[in-house]
């Protein structure tokens, strides 16, 4: 397949499956990211947006850095390192996998919540991976899932994603609370969004996010801008503290003076619209204008989720339709 005949990122990745490819995806935007794929498989995917496989198993210290640093030296081709860590007892096979996998999920997430952009297609290289990799229509799948998810009455996951939480007074005295959400209030300071607490903490970007959707709604956090009334964001106009703002009570505005000569107002006649040019009935009587009630689009966001938020291990699937456009590469 050819990058021009793709209409999007998940038609273009089916294509490759299909195709049996092996190559690298450069995707542009906000965050973007390049996708690793081995015949037709995605095995990798690396975005500033989340957690790489090689963040989640170093910050943690789940592997030290010196350690890390030898294997690197003895083992150069980082498509084979893997292997190495396996044979050199420093992980299991089935966890390297589970890791490698969560992150492939979890950095298209990321990726899909930003703003899309094109993308180019070049040939393979080398990246850390484990198992056979993940199907494109899996994968899709899955983000579609984490999205209907994450959303809520704050907006859609990007939204969610630019929030800045703080904790309430006392929030960590709180008993009974499992060491993952210990560990997430930790990190909670008004300062830091959900990705800045991934990197911290080194893990998932959608389990970090589904975690502070939960504190949140046992008031143990509260997000930057006060949280939102009824289910709405506030579009009320804010002013920075010490560029104008006033303490003192907001008084109303004084009534404009009436004009020295007001204009007669028009009068209603029989058989005449109630307003000049207004459409008349049959009867003489104008036309009401008609009232559109809205609707609320409701999007059913409950869909099944392992104990921490994470893709169970043998998967979901991910990475939304949104994106379009691409580039020859």
């Amino acid at each position: 397949m050819t990058t021009t005949e793709a209409r999007n990122l998940p038609a273009l990745l089916q294509g490759l499956h299909e195709d049996g490819h092996s190559g690298t995806v450069r995707v542009s935007g906000s965050p973007g990211g390049t996708i690793h794929l081995r015949d037709g498989l995605i095995v990798a995917v690396e975005t500033p947006g989340a957690p790489s496989a090689t963040s989640v198993l170093l910050t943690p210290g789940r592997i030290d850095d010196e350690t890390w640093l030898a294997a690197c030296a003895a083992e150069p081709d980082t498509d084979r390192l893997g292997g190495y860590l396996v044979s050199a007892g420093l992980i299991g096979a089935a966890e390297l996998e589970v890791v490698c996998t969560a992150a492939v999920f979890d950095a298209a997430f990321a990726m899909a919540i930003g703003p899309p952009g094109g993308w180019t297609l070049d040939g393979p290289e080398p990246a850390l991976h484990a198992g056979a990799g993940v199907e494109p229509r899996r994968l899709t799948e899955e983000t579609t899932r984490r999205i209907a998810r994450l959303s809520g009455p704050w907006g859609a996951p990007g939204e969610l994603a630019r929030i800045r939480p703080a904790a309430v007074p006392d929030a960590g005295l709180r008993r009974g609370l499992p060491d993952r959400h210990r560990a997430v209030l930790s990190t909670v300071n008004g300062r830091r969004t959900a990705r800045d607490m991934a990197f911290t903490l080194g893990r998932g970007l959608f389990a970090i996010m589904l975690d502070l959707t939960r504190l949140e709604a046992q008031d143990l956090i509260r997000w930057e801008t006060g949280g939102p009334a009824e289910g709405r964001p506030s579009t009320a106009p804010r002013v920075l503290p010490g560029r104008g703002a006033s303490d003192a009570p907001v008084s109303s505005p004084p009534r404009a003076e009436p004009a020295a000569n007001p204009a007669p107002l028009p009068r209603r006649t029989r058989g005449a619209g109630s307003w000049p040019g207004e459409p008349r009935s049959r009867d003489g009587r104008a036309h009401e204008a008609p009232v559109r009630a809205g609707q609320d689009l409701v999007r059913d966001g409950q869909a099944r989720e392992s104990p921490t938020g994470e893709a169970p291990a043998g998967g979901s699937d991910a990475l939304t339709a949104g994106t379009t456009g691409g580039h020859g590469g």
